[in-house]
């Protein structure tokens, strides 16, 4: 039986699960509140959103450079006061400019808050298998606080009532800061270097072979991933499937429940095993759930309803065993002056996806070449899953999330390997 988290690592779980369940009264109403209740055009709206996004892109990167000069903790709870900023602008947005400094503050207490969350809860446990776990937990009490967030916010909400998104908003900014205050002391310290060391640098970073690769096992995780979830499924399924909104959003319902009730005995199934083979299990998933979709043209809408379902099913299995091995395989590599950078780096990656995905999906299912987008989606996460696989030969054992002493059979012999 696995030892228990410490303290600090199980308080900090639970302060992520009250923000995110701030975050879940409020992620599916901003284009809602903008559009239908500031009544600002849609199209102005659609340029608001990708705000966000794109001020991420630029934002990941210097909160990396900050979390090795200033520490994660410090750089954290400054973008969760950013965060709860821009929710209570968001609040009272009624016009384009307002919006605009309310989003981009969100972009900005979004971005680096990635990296700084991974660093700070990495720290926070030993070992290999205590790391996975704690990952692992994080990804399910996040999913888990989102999902009661969204049924709380969905029971709330009236177009007719501004002041129903009003508070939500409000509430959201109480949840983040609530986060910000509970954070534990004493971890997320910067690295202290010794006067001969250089400072630390992307450069240096990016020098390293190995982060190279998993960032480019990353970035094909973060096209097939959350990002087109978010808008390549729903757009594919109402045009190949013609499946109702709410088929989708029972989806994403299976979804959460996949996560919330199987990551334990998925954590408990990847213990002491490799990393890599964790990851490419996932993305091999997520291939296959994007192929389930392929199915659903010209089928009557119960059966279209059924693949859909199914498709949240083995996207969130996915979910379960790329979440507890991502980021403790980029911690694992990183050395503690460079930590901040591969986490942004890591964190780069999705970003980009969030900016890539949405337009890729939108213009090839709008121009009705739907399959290519679906085969892309297939092939991608077909790429993530073998990249994974070659990542095994590159990484040390530790790296690779075994625990010394573990028992390995010999690539090649029919001998037996102990772990130093």
């Amino acid at each position: 039986m696995a030892a228990p988290l410490p303290p600090a690592a199980r308080r900090f779980i639970a302060t992520v699960a009250v923000a995110r369940f701030g975050t879940g009264l409020t992620l599916p109403f901003t284009l809602i509140l903008l559009h239908e209740v500031r009544d600002i055009p849609l199209p102005t709206v659609g340029l608001l959103l990708a705000i966000p996004g794109a001020i991420g892109l630029a934002a990941v990167p210097v909160g990396g450079a900050l979390i090795d000069r200033l520490g994660a903790r410090w750089v954290l709870r400054a973008c969760l006061v950013m965060l709860a900023v821009g929710n209570v602008a968001l609040a009272f947005a009624t016009t384009p400019l307002v919006a605009f400094v309310a989003l981009t503050l969100v972009g900005v207490g979004t971005g680096p808050s990635f990296p700084a969350s991974a660093a700070l809860l990495n720290g926070l446990v030993e070992g290999p298998i205590q790391v996975q776990r704690a990952f692992g937990l994080h990804f399910t009490a996040l999913n888990a606080a989102i999902g009661v967030g969204g049924l709380v916010g969905a029971s709330v909400v009236d177009v007719d009532r501004a002041a129903t998104f009003e508070v939500l908003y409000l509430a959201n900014a109480v949840a983040v800061l609530a986060q910000a205050v509970l954070l534990p002391k004493g971890t997320g310290a910067p690295h202290r270097a010794a006067e001969h060391e250089d400072k630390p640098s992307y450069r240096e970073a990016l020098a390293d072979p190995v982060l190279r690769q998993v960032c480019l096992v990353t970035l094909a995780l973060a096209l097939t991933g959350y990002a087109a979830l978010d808008s390549g499924f729903p757009a594919f399924a109402r045009v190949e499937g013609g499946v109702s909104p709410s088929a989708i959003a029972l989806s994403l319902v299976v979804n959460t429940v996949v996560i919330v009730s199987g990551q334990l005995l998925v954590l408990r199934l990847i213990a002491g095993r490799r990393r890599s083979t964790a990851l490419a299990v996932g993305a091999a998933l997520w291939a296959l759930s994007w192929a389930t979709l392929g199915l659903m043209p010209g089928l009557d809408e119960g059966t279209a309803l059924l693949l859909v379902l199914v498709f949240g099913g083995l996207f969130g299995v996915g979910e379960t065993f790329t979440a507890p091995t991502l980021q403790p395989l980029v911690n694992a590599l990183a050395t503690d002056r460079l930590r901040g950078r591969y986490n942004a780096l890591s964190s780069l990656m999705f970003s980009i996806g969030f900016v890539v995905a949405p337009a890729a999906s939108g213009f090839l299912i709008g121009h009705d070449l739907s399959g290519v987008w679906l085969g892309g989606m297939v092939a991608l996460g077909l790429l993530a899953a073998g990249s994974a696989v070659r990542l095994t030969r590159r990484l040390t054992p530790e790296q690779d999330g075994l625990e010394p002493g573990s028992v390995l059979h010999a690539e090649g012999e029919g001998r037996l390997e102990v772990v130093p």
